[in-house]
Parts: C-alpha cells; sequence; structure tokens
C-alpha cells in the first residue's frame, strides 16, 4: 500500500514538474518573442533581379561589388543558404508576397490571362488592413498590375524605359514587342522612393523598391569598371542567351559557345570564347555595382529621415543568372539546368532594429518570409476578407535565435509556356528540384505538342559538398539517392496540391 502512495506521488511529482517545464518554455519562448516584436516598425523590401549570390563581395566574392550592401549586411542577418522555388520573376515575386509555392498560387504564365484571385491574401493585403501606407517603386513587366499583385498596393509606378504603353499588356497569344531591353532600373526607381519616403515618412509605411540592372543586357557602360581593354567585336547590346544546353565548339584549339542574341533572333550563332564571356561577366557585375550605388542611396535616406530604429529592411533577388555553366546562359525560363545554384540559390539580408548582426547557416526559402515577417511585426498571419490559406514556409526566429533547424530540405517547382512567337523555344516545361546541405535533384519534363500527352525528363543528382558548381551529374551511379529525393519531391508535391 505504501509502494502504490510512493509510486502516485512521484508520478504526480514528475508530471506537474513536466507541465511547469512546458509552462515555463511557453512562457519563456514569449517573453523573448514579444521582446522582438517590432510592432508599427516600417517595412522596406528591395529586390534586384538576377542577382547570384555568389557575385555579392559580402559572399566572398573576390570584385568589390556591393559596398553598399556590404556595410548594410555588417548591420544585418545574412542568410547564407537562402534559395528561391522559381527561376524567373513573375512566379516567384507572387511566392515572395503569399508564401505559397508557384504550383499553389499558379501565376507562371504571362500570356493566358493568369492572375492572383482576389482571395488570395498577401503581405499587401494584411498591411493594409493594419494601417500600413503600401508602395512600390519597380521597373514593370513582371511586376505588372495586371498580375493581380501591385494592384493591391496603395501606391504603384513602372519604371520603363522607353515605352508609354504599360509592360505586359493583358493578351493572349503573341506579346507586345518589348522585352529586357525596356527593364527598369534602380536609378529610376530609387529616386521616386526617396520622394515618396519624405511625404510618407511620418506614417506607418511599406515600400517595395525592385530593379532589373542585374537582367540582361545589362545597364552597358561598355566595362567602365571591370573590363576596361576589352577588344572583341561581340555585340552585348541585346540579351545573349540559349534556349537548352549547347555543346562547346573546337575552333584552333579554342572553345566557343553558340548563343542566340535578342537582337537577331535564330538567323545566326554568336560564337563566345572565353575572353568573351569573361567580358559578359564583367558587365554583368558593373550592373550590379551600379546598382548597389543606388541602393546606397537610397539607405542612406532612410538613415538621415531617423528611420533606421523603427524600420525592418530586407533585400533580396527573385533569382540569378548563368553565364556558360552547363553549356547555358541567362536562363530562358525555368528549362533543363536552370535550376542550378546559379540561379536558385538568393542573397537574403534582413535588418532588424531588434536583432544583431549575424551570418545563420541554416537551409530557408523564400516562402519563410512572409510568417518571419508577421513574427517580426506581431501581426496575425494570411487572413483577409474572412478567407485563410495554408501556407508551408516556417518563421526563421527559431533559426535566428537558437540556430534550430527548420527546413531539412529545400523545394523548387514551377512551369513555363512560352509565347506563341517565341522563336527559341515552343514546348511547355516543367522544373522541379529538391536539395538538403549534401545532395541536390533537378528534374526536368518538357511536354512534346508533337507527341501530344508523352513527356521527355531528365533527371541530374549533385553531391553539392564535394561538387558546388553542379557539374558531375551522379544520377546514373547514385540511384538510391536519386529514389531518396525523389521520394521526398513527390511528398512535397503531394503536400502542396492538397494544399491549394
Amino acid at each position: 500500500m505504501k509502494k502504490r502512495i510512493i509510486r502516485s506521488i512521484v508520478i504526480s511529482f514528475v508530471l506537474g514538474f513536466i507541465v511547469f517545464l512546458v509552462i515555463a518554455s511557453k512562457q519563456n519562448k514569449n517573453t523573448m518573442s514579444s521582446k522582438l516584436v517590432c510592432k508599427d516598425c516600417n517595412v522596406i523590401l528591395i529586390t534586384m533581379t538576377n542577382l547570384r549570390y555568389d557575385h555579392m563581395s559580402l559572399n566572398g566574392y573576390y570584385r568589390l561589388t556591393t559596398p553598399n550592401l556590404d556595410k548594410f549586411a555588417k548591420e544585418s542577418l545574412v542568410f547564407d543558404n537562402a534559395f528561391g522555388h522559381s527561376s524567373w520573376t513573375l512566379p516567384e515575386s507572387i511566392s515572395l508576397y503569399t508564401g505559397l509555392y508557384p504550383y499553389q498560387h499558379g501565376i507562371m504564365n504571362r500570356y493566358d490571362g493568369s492572375k492572383l484571385p482576389v482571395a488570395t491574401s498577401t503581405l499587401i493585403d494584411v498591411l493594409n488592413l493594419n494601417g500600413y501606407k503600401t508602395a512600390a517603386f519597380t521597373g514593370g513587366f513582371d511586376y505588372n498590375p495586371e498580375f493581380g499583385l501591385t494592384s493591391r498596393l496603395n501606391e504603384h509606378e513602372e519604371c520603363t524605359k522607353g515605352i508609354q504603353q504599360p509592360s505586359y499588356p493583358r493578351q493572349k497569344g503573341p506579346r507586345a514587342t518589348v522585352g529586357p531591353s525596356q527593364y527598369g532600373e534602380f536609378n529610376c526607381a530609387v529616386p521616386k522612393a526617396i520622394e515618396w519616403l519624405k511625404t510618407n515618412s511620418n506614417k506607418k509605411f511599406f515600400l517595395h523598391v525592385q530593379g532589373f540592372d542585374a537582367h540582361c543586357p545589362f545597364s552597358q557602360k561598355g566595362g567602365y569598371i571591370y573590363d576596361k581593354d576589352y577588344a572583341g567585336s561581340i555585340d552585348y547590346s541585346g540579351c545573349l542567351w540559349t534556349f537548352d544546353r549547347v555543346k562547346p565548339i573546337i575552333k584552333n584549339n579554342k572553345t566557343f559557345y553558340p548563343v542566340y542574341s535578342a537582337k537577331t533572333g535564330t538567323s545566326s550563332a554568336i560564337l563566345l570564347g572565353e575572353r568573351d564571356i569573361n567580358h559578359l561577366t564583367a558587365i554583368y557585375d558593373e550592373a550590379i555595382t551600379f546598382a548597389d550605388l543606388a541602393i546606397g542611396q537610397l539607405l542612406y535616406e532612410v538613415k538621415s529621415m531617423g528611420l533606421n530604429d523603427k524600420t525592418i529592411i530586407i533585400f533580396t533577388s527573385e533569382h540569378g543568372d548563368m553565364f556558360g555553366k552547363q553549356g547555358r546562359f541567362m536562363r530562358g525560363g525555368p528549362l533543363r539546368g536552370t535550376f542550378y545554384d546559379d540561379v536558385l540559390h538568393i542573397p537574403l539580408v534582413i535588418k532588424n532594429p531588434k536583432l544583431a548582426a549575424k551570418r545563420i547557416d541554416g537551409l530557408v526559402g523564400h516562402v519563410d518570409l512572409m510568417p518571419t515577417l508577421f513574427d517580426f511585426l506581431g501581426l496575425k498571419q494570411f487572413t483577409t476578407a474572412g478567407k485563410s490559406q495554408v501556407r508551408l514556409g516556417k518563421s526563421l526566429l527559431p533559426l535566428i535565435l537558437q540556430n534550430q533547424e527548420i527546413n531539412k530540405y529545400i523545394f523548387a517547382g514551377s512551369e513555363f509556356t512560352p509565347a506563341q512567337n517565341n522563336i527559341y523555344f515552343s514546348q511547355k516545361t516543367r522544373a522541379d528540384a529538391v536539395r538538403n546541405k549534401e545532395w541536390k535533384l533537378i528534374q526536368e519534363t518538357i511536354f512534346d505538342s508533337a507527341m501530344q500527352n508523352n513527356r521527355l525528363q531528365t533527371v541530374e543528382l549533385y553531391d553539392i559538398i564535394n561538387d558546388k558548381e553542379e557539374l558531375r551529374n551522379l544520377a546514373d551511379v547514385k540511384k538510391d539517392k536519386v529514389y531518396e529525393l525523389q521520394s521526398k519531391l513527390s511528398s512535397w508535391q503531394r503536400k502542396i496540391k492538397n494544399e491549394q
């Protein structure tokens, strides 16, 4: 009898202690989180489209491409393993604002009338409901209001170059004859944003500033900074790109890659040698540096207006770009190979006045940004017009505060449907990827219209610890690893399908 009483007392004590620990842990977490809430803080989002993580000097690049962002990063959280979920701007911009993967929000086609449903809540909707003044100054095109995103802002202005009509007017079939050479840049968006701040800095605001500076054909300064001695005959004033893997051509013991120019189409291929590719990379880096200069002006004005202590500033890129690796240049939409880390590995730098600067190694995705931002602001998440949607992104707070892993795997996936008059590539494609810190799988499906429902599929597997450049496809020799990652990918695809 005594043993039973003693056992009951011990069990009660242990259970009570466990309950105490759980409550104390929750209280500690809530207290810790409440101290980090930047209530009524302003938010500035800066996106430099097409910027590669590894071409920023703050990430170890050999050129001093981003001196102003380097300085900004010393006051911020720098995420070294941040990844996007698509290889082009339209689906990724929607993912940034909704916390939904491209397959979930469905905006993956410029020309079929796709538009984000009003019922799909976005960051803009939540901030509008919470009394924020919302505005954006962008380079237009994939940020055109007709896609159903920037139309929700209180103010939005496009900084397109040399065109009077709206970028990407909504139409089925062939698009208007405007392209990358008309994409707007920071040298237009930043001055407009600064003027807007001068009028609205006394209000609670959200401001997005975006530029296509790092998108081909880049700011044409002719190698003013990084390659003054180039004497080649290649015309870089139009995008030089490929739309599939191209094989190198050997001439006089030198290697050349055939590419097409946006100015001449498919009438003839242009051969890029090593020196030409180096110059192409140099003017890309130069475009980044000029964009960094403009962003530096914006950051200076934010500080001079006394906004630093009450403003969360986020810098990122929708995706990166390619310069010949695996015989590919400039992505060309989500086709095979564009899910290499050159494209998916993006910079993510966040300055929160409540948090000390640090570099963070954990895996994060763009869909994690929304729940993190709402935790920072202390706002209820993802509810508008009485409708709630499930997001799969996770708050980064446990990773930031306790170095707690939140993502074992990062996923990417989207479809690309070329316009009817696309002379480079006519088939619908689907690209998917899954990765952890050790392995990465890229899987592409080409829907061949001539074969109707049949599909052509390729699979690539990379050991990204020992092959960071993703040059050795191990899919044929590591079939067990392919199966493992394909299973993870299939599980993710089923999950996001169920959450639509």
